[in-house]
């Protein structure tokens, strides 16, 4: 029978176990997870050292927090008769939450596809070490110890380090194209969100660090690592970071001759030359372009959709008699920059764009006109052309408009709050295209209370738990902005803040986006080799 998969209904069938009156009990699985999220665990025998000293400790030890994130039911599940699993269970005096149960006839663990074969060690048959998310009866997170030792411990390796293994030797850099493999540790990293864990992709003091974040009565969180693609000598520092379907682009601060795109999952970067132009009329300065990543969608597969850099200058508002207008597109098939032929009759307002579904989208204003932020505007990645101004539900002028925030790389978030009634709304897309939207309020409250209006630079929201959570900097006044914050905003009216410590730059303000590791290959420089990082 094949193994129990994500997507899959769990099959229903009968454990047993006894309750605390010591009273034998039978219940069928259906029973214990119909309308609820559960966490089944199983492993091949109580008392065994492995199962006792590592698989069930952690459950345990991690059981207030799960339960904390709208887990309902905790299940320890053997192949043993179910007064062994009861007197297992209670060699941990601290347990409060997790359940012991038996599958004494090995019967469900069959219907599992999880049978582990261990008759020629005189154990007969058990089950495999497995952990199940299961959300009304549908697993949602499947783990399965089975496959090759070296995947499956190298895939449990945090992401700040697949550099250094990737470096190790030859069969573990080979390990990167095995499917198997990289299931095991996007797997790992589903299961986090599932969990409560928000991976985010945060830029701080001109450096990049993967972020968890987990939102509850007690936020928190965990940085995960410097995300490196220089060595570290090299002392760059980046400015910018634009997040498309697991691929970075960094601008660096102090050089615009070139530019990165960079898979940190797999530790692959190609640096890219810019172009350079001149300026009629004897300008001196240095041009300040707007950039975007996104991707040709020509392909079904992922892993070979082909990126692109959408790269413009266009300082209308700062010289409108005579502005530098340029916009160029680089194609990662061809390495090729090419000059698209644009005559905008808008205005780019947001300092930033979202990229999601391989398009990028900001806010904007028709070009000629004084008027506040209304629209956003699509460039389509694929056709290589901008779409019509589509309408956003408010008007905004200036820094009331927060930059756009992606959900779960679906739908786009729009946080906006008035200057006269200080009231707070986020408005998410029920429908997303080149060239066509909707939008449906998210929460709407009252933040009048707050000594000063957020300047919304950058946030996510949580949809299931109805937050928004903003990354900012605060000060004295707001000509002396010293530290970086996390602030939670919740429909309730109830803000709670995280600090994140002064940064060296006082002008670096921190940037978030949201983060999921990607097999999507960066293709080679044309009659060149792709560079992997180094130490």
């Amino acid at each position: 029978m094949a193994p129990i998969a994500v997507g899959d209904v769990v099959p229903d069938g009968t454990i047993s176990f006894v309750d605390d009156n010591d009273q034998l009990q039978t219940a069928s699985v259906h029973s214990l997870a119909a309308g609820k999220k559960v966490i089944l665990f199983g492993v091949p025998g109580a008392f065994t050292p492995t199962c006792s000293m590592k698989h069930v400790p952690g459950f345990i030890e991690k059981a207030e927090e799960l339960k904390s994130n709208y887990v309902d039911e905790i299940i320890c599940f053997s192949v043993n008769d179910p007064f062994v699993m009861k007197a297992w269970g209670k060699t941990y005096a601290e347990n409060k939450h997790v359940k012991f149960v038996a599958d004494g006839s090995g019967k469900y663990t069959h219907l599992l596809g999880l049978e582990l074969d261990l008759k020629d060690k005189g154990h007969g048959v058990r089950s495999k070490s497995f952990a199940l998310l299961i959300d009304n009866l549908k697993v949602i997170v499947a783990k399965v110890e089975s496959g090759d030792l070296v995947e499956r411990i190298v895939s449990m390796v945090p992401l700040k380090f697949m550099r250094s293994v990737r470096l190790t030797c030859k069969r573990w850099n080979g390990l990167f194209k095995s499917r198997s493999f990289m299931k095991m540790h996007i797997d790992k990293e589903a299961a986090a969100r599932e969990l409560g864990e928000t991976r985010m992709i945060v830029m701080m003091d001109y450096n990049v660090y993967l972020m968890g974040i987990v939102v509850n009565e007690n936020t928190s969180t965990e940085s995960l690592g410097k995300l490196t693609c220089l060595d570290d000598s090299e002392q760059v520092k980046i400015s910018q970071v634009f997040h498309c379907d697991g691929l970075l682009l960094c601008i660096l601060k102090d050089d615009d001759t070139k530019i990165v795109v960079w898979n940190p999952y797999l530790g692959q970067t190609r640096w890219i030359q810019t172009r350079k132009y001149y300026r009629a009329g004897g300008w001196k300065g240095r041009d300040i372009y707007m950039y975007a990543l996104g991707f040709k969608n020509n392909s079904k597969s992922r892993s070979c959709r082909s990126p692109k850099i959408l790269r413009f200058i266009d300082d209308f508002k700062l010289r409108p008699e005579n502005p530098a207008l340029r916009y160029e597109i680089y194609d990662f098939d061809s390495d090729l920059w090419t000059t698209l032929d644009v005559s905008p009759h808008w205005r780019i307002m947001s300092q930033r764009g979202l990229s999601i579904k391989g398009n990028t989208y900001w806010g904007a204003v028709e070009r000629n006109e004084y008027a506040p932020i209304s629209h956003i505007i699509c460039f389509d990645f694929t056709r290589e052309r901008f779409g019509p101004l589509l309408p956003l539900p408010f008007s905004a002028w200036g820094a009331e408009f927060a930059s756009l925030s992606s959900v779960r790389e679906e739908k786009i978030a729009a946080l906006f709050q008035t200057s006269e009634t200080f009231k707070f709304e986020i408005w998410i897309t029920t429908k997303i295209e080149a060239e066509n939207v909707s939008w449906s309020r998210f929460f709407t409250m009252d933040t009048s209370y707050l000594d000063s209006k957020l300047s919304y630079k950058s946030f996510f929201i949580d949809e299931e738990k109805k937050v928004a959570v903003v990354f900012e900097k605060e000060g004295k006044t707001i000509c002396d902005l010293t530290h970086d914050t996390i602030n939670i905003i919740g429909e309730d009216g109830c803000i709670m803040k995280l600090e994140l410590g002064e940064p060296a730059d006082k002008n670096c303000w921190p940037l978030v986006c949201s983060y999921v590791p990607s097999v999507v290959q960066i293709k080679l420089h044309k009659g060149g080799k792709r560079k992997e990082q180094s130490d």
